[in-house]
């Protein structure tokens, strides 16, 4: 975490750019998630608010988001039966929205977080994961944060309405499947104590498959790292006896993930003999290329990679990259 100073100039960058990103919607193209406020916030984590208001430009130019749907009714406070009936309802995103807005400004956001989490987290495969993800965002600017804003709310309002308005269940496959290539089975519930562990050992073993197989497309793949590295952004506010569940839940999503992204044919392009680049050149390509999930994965990796140093998650960053720029920065 940075110290005063610094927090006080990520919270007034990261305020910048959701206050430009405030009349953008939720999703793009064929229920493509909107990643803009989820990577403004990560290039401002990598030290780069210079850089986030020409990136903003430049990605809704690229990316024309679509208007979310209008009100329909409000989210009650006094019927867990309606608030269930309600999830996975895509034309409710905005009563979830004024719902968890309204809830924020109630009570500490942190008790918010806590009390919705073990509800969401059967759900998490939400928008491919970015239920979750953006949430995991949010959290970590108000975590940063010296002192919550009203944007700040807002953005985990709009994350967590996200979550609930796309719930989808999480399940596991059992079995290896397809190829054998990649891990599809059951999460394990580890002790309290093991989970940091273990979650440095999910988000490893990924990174390495992901830039083993070099998929093509390479994106949906990248969410068997960002996912679970998301999780971990949230674990701090959390109970410790919510722990093992949410690493299952990491565990089975990353599976969920390569169970889909076998569907997607062909490999990328090959990478360069030797050894990947090092963090900070992989963070200073990813940024250069623009591309939202280059930039997510690089930070993600960077931030493993400190936890636990691993020349898997240089080489997978480095794969991401490698393909965005024959791409064309996707």
């Amino acid at each position: 975490m940075p110290d005063a100073e610094g927090a006080g100039r990520y919270a007034a960058a990261v305020d910048d750019a959701l206050d430009r990103l405030v009349d953008v919607g939720f999703e793009f193209g064929p229920d493509f998630a909107v990643h803009a406020p989820m990577t403004a916030e990560t290039l401002v984590t990598l030290d780069r608010p210079d850089e986030v208001p020409s990136w903003i430009e430049l990605n809704l130019r690229r990316r024309r988001s679509h208007d979310p749907p209008a009100p329909l009714e409000p989210i009650p406070d006094d019927d867990p039966v309606a608030r269930r009936a309600a999830l996975g309802d895509y034309r409710r995103v905005a009563d979830w929205v004024a719902y968890f807005d309204r809830r924020l400004a109630e009570g500490p956001w942190r008790d918010v977080v806590v009390e919705w989490w073990p509800v969401l987290l059967d759900g998490a495969f939400a928008a491919f994961t970015h239920g979750l993800i953006r949430t995991a965002h949010a959290v970590r600017i108000l975590r940063t944060a010296p002192k919550p804003s009203g944007l700040q709310l807002n953005e985990l309002a709009r994350g967590l309405a996200y979550w609930a308005a796309r719930f989808t269940p999480v399940h596991g496959s059992g079995g290896s499947g397809g190829s054998g290539e990649v891990p599809v089975t059951m999460a394990a519930r580890v002790p309290v104590a093991r989970v940091p562990a273990a979650l440095s050992e999910l988000t490893v073993v990924n990174a390495g498959l992901y830039a083993g197989l070099a998929p093509r497309p390479p994106v949906p793949a990248v969410h068997t790292v960002t996912a679970p590295a998301a999780v971990r952004l949230v674990l701090p506010i959390l109970p410790e006896e919510m722990w093992p569940a949410a690493y299952a839940t990491a565990e089975t999503l990353a599976a969920q993930v390569w169970a889909v992204s076998r569907g997607f044919a062909g490999r990328g392009v090959p990478l360069p003999e030797g050894e990947p680049p090092g963090v900070d050149l992989l963070v200073e390509e990813a940024v250069e290329i623009g591309e939202e999930h280059a930039i997510k994965l690089a930070e993600a990796c960077r931030r493993e990679y400190a936890l636990r140093p691993d020349p898997r998650y240089l080489a997978a960053a480095h794969t991401l990259n490698v393909n965005c720029r024959h791409e064309g920065g996707l």
